[in-house]
């Protein structure tokens, strides 16, 4: 009788579940082939805003731990996250991603909205045939005044897609002003590890500027300076980059400044060449 029990206990069917994602039947929590979870279901917004909140919340890989890593501990996060203890830390690009989605979110809300540029050009046009019938020898240095101005209005109304497209940029910067050691030491893809998760603290300091701009429109230029974009960049790289280059805060911070005005150099002279053409081509 004994014997019965005992088999009947060992022929016990123990329920599988199959995998939406692979179709490997496996027990337990996780599959183990493409690690997608048991309990997936249908999407229904119960389960987004669940997952949203778990990503947002989670200690483990979420976006508030990995933060608050950035806010508090920044090097230390960029060395972990370069010595392969990343599972405690939200992705960057992933971040990256979000982090814009929130800023466009902030925008859209906020009504900073960029100035209409066609009609700007449009009538600094117009206003410059004027000058031309008053007074011919000033006519190139207002065209240069003119392009400088709008250049720059242009930057800081794009800045933040500015510094998402121009990655490449801050990697050629980095690569240059942050020592031979360091080019020897890590490869281009570390480098830009530090440069997203920094770009990521310029781009909420957008989406704080732009809340202000709900406020106060005068405060609101003031901190979108250019002057002021300059120094929270600088800040940001140098946070992120310190540890992981090993030089001291002072030196960081003059490197940076370094990466910076090669940068702005480089995208002042772009922006001045394409928006002069397109002035030129207007008249």
């Amino acid at each position: 009788m004994e014997e019965n029990n005992s088999i009947k206990e060992d022929t016990k069917i123990v329920e599988t579940t199959k995998c939406l994602n692979c179709g490997t039947e496996f027990q337990g929590n996780f599959c183990p082939e493409c690690g997608q979870r048991a309990d997936t279901n249908r999407l229904t917004i119960h389960a987004i805003l669940k997952n949203l909140l778990l990503a947002i919340l989670s200690n483990d890989g979420g976006i508030w731990i990995t933060l608050k890593s950035l806010f508090t501990r920044p090097g230390a996060m960029m060395v972990d996250i370069l010595n392969g203890k990343r599972k405690s830390y939200f992705s960057p690009f992933p971040m990256l991603f979000l982090t814009l989605a929130l800023y466009i979110m902030v925008f859209s809300f906020s009504g900073s909205n960029d100035i209409d540029w066609d009609n700007v050009i449009d009538d600094s046009a117009s206003e410059d045939v004027e000058l031309v019938e008053a007074d011919d020898s000033k006519v190139l240095e207002n065209d240069i005044l003119e392009i400088i101005k709008w250049s720059y209005i242009f930057y800081i109304n794009h800045y933040t897609l500015f510094s998402v497209l121009t990655i490449p940029l801050y990697l050629l910067g980095a690569r240059i002003f942050y020592g031979r050691q360091n080019r020897k030491r890590y490869f281009r893809g570390e480098y830009i590890v530090p440069i997203v998760y920094s770009l990521i603290i310029l781009i909420l300091y957008r989406c704080l500027t732009d809340v202000v701009y709900c406020f106060s429109h005068d405060l609101y230029a003031k901190i979108t300076s250019l002057g002021l974009i300059i120094i929270v960049n600088t800040i940001a790289l140098t946070m992120c980059f310190k540890k992981m280059i090993g030089f001291s805060t002072v030196k960081t911070m003059w490197r940076s400044l370094l990466i910076l005005a090669l940068y702005y150099s480089i995208i002042g002279i772009v922006l001045f060449g394409a928006l002069a053409f397109y002035f030129y081509q207007k008249l």
